[in-house]
């Protein structure tokens, strides 16, 4: 893991805001990441949502997608954004099984109603790797959320884009 005072890792079920210069990154499998971000005010909220619905705080305040969204959104407020200029994208929903529930695909489904529920623009879903294991980067300062693929042995290439981000940081 990097330690930088730039980066903020989101755990599983976790839920973090920041504003830019700042970056937020997660890990995800089935798992979506509910991005909600204000580009004017350049505010992100990255949520890790592991299941649609459920009773309780789950595995955290970002785990449930019903519970998640509206949380993101207070946060996002309470970071300076303006509600009206708040965006989603949707990252990751790979299916890590085959046969079974795609648990993946009911997080995002439940991610896409809560959005509308809520009245937030809807900008677009990246889903993840048909194997899932990927990892999201999302930079409040250009509002780019990037999405790759996490392949067994290659947990160095999602710490290499955080590194190249970080590096044009210290040369702006």
């Amino acid at each position: 893991m990097i330690a930088h005072e730039l980066v903020c890792h989101v755990p599983i079920g976790g839920v973090a805001a920041v504003r830019a210069p700042r970056i937020l990154t997660t890990l995800l499998g089935s798992c979506v990441a509910f991005v909600l971000q204000d580009l004017r005010h350049r505010v992100a909220v990255l949520a890790h949502v592991v299941r649609p619905t459920g009773q309780g705080a789950a595995l955290g305040p970002g785990s449930l997608a019903d519970k998640a969204a509206p949380l993101a959104v207070d946060l996002a407020i309470q970071n300076g954004a303006d509600r009206r200029d708040l965006v989603v994208r949707l990252a990751g929903g790979g299916r890590m099984f085959d046969g079974g529930l795609d648990i993946g695909a009911q997080n995002v489904a439940a991610l896409r109603r809560e959005s509308e529920r809520l009245g937030l623009i809807f900008a677009g879903q990246m889903v993840g790797p048909r194997d899932g294991g990927s990892f999201v980067i999302v930079d409040a300062g250009t509002g780019r959320v990037q999405v790759r693929a996490l392949r067994t042995g290659d947990d160095a290439s999602w710490q290499a884009v955080l590194l190249e981000i970080l590096g044009q940081r210290g040369s702006a």
